[in-house]
């Protein structure tokens, strides 16, 4: 039994969590304003199958799949920008799962029908087919919306005969097994009635860009062929604002990110942050919005069960799975305990813990080891419970053996964001185990996974100089007590190796730290019998934690 609980401890899993879908919309200046696009991604973030999904808007201005331009574009500034021209770097850089696209309406270049002019829209559209399905990915097509200006010649409007045109073509091609939304019919009849119960009532002033009503018109009738297609079930349920603008400032903020880091060529569109920045900021914006939604009153997708009498709260974040128990009356400020990994193993300091008001959280970070990508989706994660449900922002991280390293690395990333730490038997370096290069005997295919994970060789996982052991700095500085379980005799993780390291260097920097000792103890098994001490630290820790986090990253 013994030697079972070990391997589950050490041993990397092979099971990994499924990766979100990542989903872009591709379109022209009304797919660009970003308002129908946020409309849809609200009702697919309602779901279970794409609460978590990386949702891009790629809409540009101007743009057509035909390649056609009207002489004089823009005041002979520039032709219409072809989306054949960036399509390949779009794909290649974002790698969607499913690609939602909506052209046509500049693909007629607003002349009269014309038999050329449709071939090289169609011609289009099969190029953009074959792009999408090469790179291995799932394509919905979308009919143009409405040319509607307010007033049309002598009451015919030729150039929406054109999308009729345009919408006809791709109805047809569901026969040859084409996905295709049609939301020409629905937004008609939307814009009948709106007229019959405003008759001032105006779809587009310019014909073409409609208002805050035309986008809502065009997200509903995307849900409503879209979420069969997708298999959801339905309506689609779509948010209000405030949650609304706030899911509308992240698209905004990772499209124009990700339309500067594809290089398109269109003038006047605004330069973005480098992706990685913006994806920071986003981070914290989709966990606000999903706050914002629960006081609205709806429903995230959660998973609920029962966890030792306790409410277990199960859902995912970046991809991951995560986890939240609560307790039946929170404490004051709302502490948590985050075990970093092997939630459940030895769990008797975190049950007893949330007899005294903690909250248990857990992400599942498995296989990374402490890597800068691990602590990215411990990042997302910590946003999204701090908002969500309003825990404190200064948790005590709970770090089981290889857990140290996840507990070490995120408290030196982030020291304005920790109470405390409670480490157990923990692995303080990563050259110690799983590399084995000192007296223990390490794990050879650990080893293998954690190099390239942090994508080192060998000589330069050993001349790393950010494991735990070595970093140390910034959690002295921010004061933060440490409390580590051990046993002495630890063959698997030396002692020597790892915390004794830890206890001397932190003293040294003026840190507070305290080690439990169970003389002859082994590597296993983790916690104490009486967990007593561990929530008495955990409750000193966490009380006089101060909280000095920008306002930014505060729970809300």
């Amino acid at each position: 039994m013994r030697r079972t609980t070990l391997f589950l401890c050490l041993l990397s899993s092979a099971t990994f969590a499924a990766q979100p879908a990542r989903i872009a919309f591709l379109g022209d200046s009304i797919t660009y304003d970003g308002r129908w696009p946020a409309l849809v991604e609200s009702a697919l973030r309602a779901t279970p199958q794409f609460a978590d999904a990386d949702i891009v808007n790629f809409g540009l201005p101007s743009e057509t799949v035909s390649g056609l331009s009207e002489a004089g574009h823009a005041d002979g500034a520039f032709p219409r920008p072809c989306l054949h021209e960036r399509l390949d770097r779009v794909l290649a850089a974002f790698e969607p799962t499913l690609v939602l696209a909506c052209y046509g309406m500049n693909d007629g270049i607003y002349l009269p029908p014309d038999q050329s002019r449709l071939e090289a829209f169609q011609n289009g559209l099969l190029r953009l087919k074959s792009a999408v399905e090469k790179q291995g990915a799932r394509i919905i097509f979308i009919t143009p919306p409405l040319h509607k200006p307010a007033k049309s010649l002598n009451g015919i409007n030729q150039y929406d005969t054109v999308l009729d045109g345009f919408g006809d073509w791709l109805v047809s091609r569901r026969a040859t097994g084409w996905q295709v939304v049609d939301i020409r019919p629905a937004l008609k009849q939307a814009v009948a009635q709106a007229q019959a119960a405003n008759p001032a009532f105006v779809y587009a002033g310019d014909g073409v860009h409609p208002g805050d009503d035309g986008h809502r018109f065009i997200a509903e009738a995307v849900g409503k062929e879209l979420w069969p297609l997708l298999g959801l079930a339905g309506p689609a349920r779509f948010a209000e604002d405030p949650a609304l603008q706030i899911l509308r400032q992240r698209q905004d903020l990772l499209k124009q990110a990700w339309l500067t880091k594809t290089r398109h060529l269109r003038p006047g569109i605004p330069a973005g942050l480098l992706l990685d920045q913006a994806r920071e900021k986003a981070a914290p914006l989709l966990a606000d919005y999903r706050a914002a939604m629960v006081r609205a009153g709806a429903d995230i997708p959660v998973k609920t069960s029962e966890w030792f009498g306790y409410e277990r709260l199960d859902f995912t974040v970046n991809g991951r799975a995560g986890l939240v128990v609560r307790p039946k009356a929170p404490a004051p400020g709302s502490p948590w305990i985050w075990r970093t990994e092997f939630f459940g193993h030895e769990p008797q300091a975190d049950i007893a813990l949330l007899g005294r008001g903690f909250h248990v959280a857990y992400v599942d970070v498995q296989n990374l080891y402490g890597a800068p990508i691990a602590l990215q989706h411990m990042d997302r994660f910590y946003a999204q419970v701090t908002r969500l449900y309003r825990l404190s922002p200064k948790p005590l991280l709970e770090g089981f053996s290889r857990g140290g390293l996840f507990a070490f690395n995120w408290a030196a990333l982030h020291p304005d964001r920790v109470g405390g730490l409670y480490v157990d038997a923990p692995v303080c370096d990563f050259k110690s185990w799983p590399g084995g290069k000192g007296i223990g005997p390490g794990s050879p295919s650990d080893w293998q996974a954690l190099l390239k994970v942090y994508g080192f060789t060998e000589q330069q996982a050993l001349a790393y100089d950010k494991t735990p052991v070595d970093n140390l700095a910034p959690l002295a500085k921010a004061k933060i007590p440490i409390l580590a379980v051990i046993g002495d005799a630890d063959e698997t993780v030396p002692v020597s190796e790892n915390i004794n390291l830890v206890e001397k260097r932190y003293q040294a920097l003026g840190g507070d730290i305290r080690i439990i000792h169970k003389p002859g103890g082994k590597h296993h098994p983790h916690s104490l019998t009486n967990p007593a001490p561990i929530v008495d630290f955990a409750i000193r820790a966490t009380a006089t934690a101060v909280s000095t986090i920008p306002p930014s990253t505060r729970a809300h």
